[in-house]
């Protein structure tokens, strides 16, 4: 480390609250081990300029590659027309267009700043619908930081939680009044689920659900039976697509598994690195957002950056770029390859495992029971998922040890970096003891 970046870090222990940009989950970073500096294509140098291979882009926001040349001159255009018009503008009405096009449930199209806020608004959308307040969500699902779901989410501490439908708060700051208007329900548990609504009917506003939660597949039964139960009983079904749109197809998880919710909220690739959240759904439900509705018949919704042109701009590039024949196909491929070429890995050092994810969204579990939801992903041998993630950057690869992501930058040589990344991990692990002392702690 050169005295550039230790300075850095310094300076970023001193000025910034654990010198860190988050503050929930079992794995909280420490100090960093080096300052990310640029960034391009499937690629990070840092500040000591060591090129480095991203596997993680920005939690998946990144579809198309750091400093794509498309969206950096689209942007770059925009910027010298205005980046904050305070307006409908034109690239937010092309961006709304093109999302009706390709989205299956889209109607009509918010553009707001973050997955959050997308998630927040749907929320209030539903209620004011349905004049309800209890929202259902999944346990180990995250839909954001907002007050109003951080509730039972991957972030918590399953072991406090209270039984289901009872929702647990994972934040301190959180008002207890607000987990009376949530309920929690097992991912991928049909039975349950539908025992909970009927129990809440009078009271259900609505139910989120994330397609692919957290890395985990959906059953295909589990959406459809969701998708019928709400129709049945009118109750608004919102997707969360904050992960998986525009990324396991052009028109999201709704449009690969063939469920079509009454809303869905989006963000991360959308806006191919620029903040940008979205919230879409069909107008018996978007019209609450119509300021020149009936009777003032609307929620309340107004931000200084909504449907602002430069992210608008960027959004709308990415979109264009990823309707391109070959884009899927080489996500795909990559995603593929990585479950692949990872599971080969870990058979060849005996480890029991469960490959999930879909497309590009690439995750495991070291177990060797199926993994549906929350409580039986954590159940896996989390320590030995820790040791990869905490070693990767000794190999030059910024990423975790789990949900890993792709772009269409990415390739044969970023494949073969990354599978030789994970093997000489685990290889140097044997050959120290550490490899057995992990294995024979989770089997105490």
């Amino acid at each position: 480390m050169n005295q550039y970046t230790s300075d850095l870090i310094t300076k970023a222990s001193k000025y910034i609250p654990g010198a860190s940009y988050f503050t929930l989950g079992p794995n909280l970073p420490g100090i960093p081990e080096f300052i990310i500096e640029k960034g391009y294509g499937p690629y990070v140098y840092t500040t000591d300029g060591v090129k480095m291979l991203d596997v993680t882009l920005a939690h998946g926001s990144l579809i198309l590659g750091h400093s794509n040349k498309v969206i950096s001159e689209a942007v770059r255009k925009q910027i010298a027309l205005g980046t904050a018009l305070t307006n409908i503008t034109k690239p937010a009405i092309e961006l709304a267009e093109l999302m009706v096009e390709i989205v299956p449930c889209a109607d009509k199209v918010r553009i707001v700043n973050s997955g959050t806020e997308a998630s927040i608004l749907a929320i209030r959308l539903v209620r004011a619908a349905t004049g309800k307040e209890k929202i259902l969500k999944f346990e180990g699902a995250y839909h954001g930081f907002a007050d109003n779901l951080i509730f039972n989410t991957n972030y918590g501490k399953p072991n406090e939680w209270c039984p289901y439908p009872e929702a647990s708060p994972d934040s301190l700051g959180v008002s207890l009044s607000q987990a009376k208007t949530v309920l929690i329900a097992p991912y991928n548990n049909l039975e349950i689920t539908s025992k909970i609504i009927d129990e809440n009917i009078h009271d259900l506003a609505g139910i989120i659900v994330e397609p692919v939660m957290r890395g985990i597949n959906s059953r295909p039964e589990f959406l459809k039976g969701l998708k019928v139960i709400c129709d049945k009983y009118k109750i608004p079904l919102i997707f969360d697509e904050v992960i998986t749109g525009f990324r396991v197809s052009l028109g999201g998880a709704q449009e690969y598994f063939g469920v079509t919710p009454d809303l869905s909220i989006y963000g991360k690739s959308l806006g191919a690195g620029y903040p940008i959240g979205a919230i879409v759904g069909k107008d018996s439900l978007m019209k609450y957002l119509d300021p020149s509705s009936e009777n003032g018949n609307h929620i309340f919704s107004i931000g200084s950056f909504h449907s602002n042109p430069l992210c608008s701009t960027a959004a709308l590039y990415c979109l264009k770029e990823l309707k391109k024949n070959g884009s899927y196909e080489k996500l795909n491929n990559y995603g593929d390859g990585l479950r692949s070429g990872l599971s080969q890995i870990f058979e060849q050092y005996e480890l029991p495992h469960v490959m999930t994810g879909l497309g590009s969204i690439i995750e495991f579990f070291f177990t060797s029971g199926a993994v549906t939801d929350y409580k039986s992903s954590i159940c896996s041998n989390l320590a030995l998922k820790d040791l990869i993630g905490s070693n990767m950057y000794k190999f030059k690869v910024v990423g975790g040890g789990g949900r890993y992501t792709c772009s269409i930058m990415h390739g044969e040589k970023e494949l073969d970096w990354m599978l030789s990344a994970v093997s000489s991990t685990l290889d140097n692990a044997r050959s120290t003891g550490v490899l057995n002392r992990i294995i024979e702690g989770s089997m105490n």
